[in-house]
């Protein structure tokens, strides 16, 4: 039997005894007190019914695949499904079945909710103990390029990945290359998934010697996709007007967007009530400790390349910016309530008011300050794409990387920007918002 099938069977026997602990729990819940036998025992027949086509559900959402817990945004999207599903097909089984006289419905609910908890954490704490290094992919990266090296020792058994091999005739800073074909042949033995850079698509030989040394039973996948899925950026090299049109160009989500505002309105509404209470507050303390305006305004970049004014509190010494883009390390020029203000992010309140007019939206790309735009798009090829969508108060390369104080930092939060406009989701915002308030 393979680790995988081992992997199954167990995780399966840990779902039945949960899915009757999520009833148990759900009872104790409803009641307020533990379940008698004459309480629970009558339930346990029809639920095991009911939790079969439970299972049968977490079969076809893949739950059972010991690589599928890796991609977080895919799993929290499929339990959501699962969670829908359970609910939806236990209404359905107790309203045909009327006699089986489940009451109150809020079991059934709480049941479901209790469910897709206690499941979760079964299979993280599987994955944890047992699976992190029974279940990982052994790959080959196969060529080089300059991202080779950002993931050549990476860390990534969390992911199902191990790299063991890079195999080239360049220089990389790794004591994982290897240089000979008859080398590639022993490490293939042992390896499930071979990476191909460009380079060895860009030379015809070096492709027919690979054909000749790789078995067909592997899984081959292009450098690019791999470096997306393990650093969750896209790597520049790959990007052109071709990429653009295969993974950002589609049909706009009028529903999502319209559901989207309404969520930013509502934030707004909230965020200005909770700056008018403390504006006083904040006004004073910024008055005393330093001269100059309460409000920092500044013109930035947003959707389609509109420039906007935003609004912050000011948190720095008051002067001419100049000509200097990256003022926000000079940390000297901070003020002592600057400092507490950013700690806090108390000094981003003043964006509710962007919020509002809709200059900006809770999850996107960082408003770029119109200085550094410009000088961003003569340096960073298709820097002006990420314009295409609303700039937001918080983002995926703002939770993922440091505020950019160089145009090469300025590319490499670039690529996190990339990775959320090719792969942006209602869901993907929601998971975004809750990694920056918690």
């Amino acid at each position: 039997m393979s680790k995988k099938k081992i992997y199954a069977f167990f995780v399966l026997l840990g779902d039945v005894a949960l899915l009757y602990a999520s009833l148990y729990l759900a009872l104790l819940v409803r009641n307020f007190s533990f379940p008698g036998e004459n309480l629970y025992g009558p339930l346990l027949a029809p639920f095991g019914a009911l939790f079969l086509v439970w299972i049968a559900f977490l079969f076809i959402c893949n739950f059972y695949d010991p690589l599928f817990f890796k991609n977080k945004l895919l799993y929290l999207k499929n339990i959501i499904v699962f969670l829908f599903l359970s609910i939806l097909s236990g209404t359905a089984y107790f309203y045909l079945l009327p006699e089986l006289d489940l009451t109150p419905r809020a079991v059934l609910i709480i049941t479901s909710i209790n469910a897709a908890v206690l499941l979760t954490l079964w299979r993280y704490l599987f994955s944890f103990f047992y699976g992190r290094n029974n279940f990982k992919d052994k790959v080959i990266i196969v060529g080089s390029c300059p991202e080779v090296e950002e993931v050549a020792d990476k860390e990534m058994g969390h992911l199902g990945y191990e790299i063991i091999a890079v195999f080239t005739k360049k220089e990389v800073i790794t004591d994982k290359v290897i240089r000979t074909f008859g080398e590639l042949e022993e490490y293939a033995k042992r390896a499930d998934v071979a990476v191909l850079t460009p380079e060895v698509r860009n030379d015809k030989s070096f492709i027919k010697s690979i054909f000749a040394s790789l078995p067909l039973r592997m899984k081959y996948m292009e450098f690019s996709h791999f470096y997306e899925e393990v650093t969750r950026k896209i790597p520049l090299y790959s990007v052109d007007e071709l990429w653009f049109l295969e993974n950002v160009s589609r049909k706009r989500n009028k529903a999502g967007e319209i559901l989207k505002r309404i969520c930013d309105i509502l934030i707004s509404l909230v965020g200005l009530l909770v700056t008018g209470v403390l504006f006083p507050i904040i006004y004073l303390a910024i008055k005393i400790n330093s001269k100059g305006d309460v409000i920092f305004k500044q013109e930035r970049v947003g959707r389609g390349g509109k420039r906007f004014t935003l609004y912050k509190f000011r948190t720095m010494r008051e002067r001419e910016e100049g000509d200097n883009p990256w003022r926000e390390k000079e940390e000297n020029q901070v003020t002592a309530v600057g400092k507490v203000l950013r700690k806090l992010h108390i000094d981003e309140f003043p964006q509710f008011y962007n919020l509002l007019k809709g200059d900006i939206t809770i999850v996107g790309p960082r408003p770029e300050w119109a200085r550094t735009a410009s000088m961003f798009e003569e340096e960073i090829p298709f820097y002006n794409l990420r314009h295409m969508v609303c700039p937001g108060i918080t983002g995926w390369a703002q939770i993922c990387y440091k505020p950019s104080t160089s145009t090469e930092e300025a590319k490499e939060k670039f690529k996190y920007d990339l990775y959320y406009i090719k792969n942006r989701t209602l869901l993907m915002d929601v998971v975004i918002f809750l990694k920056t308030v918690l």
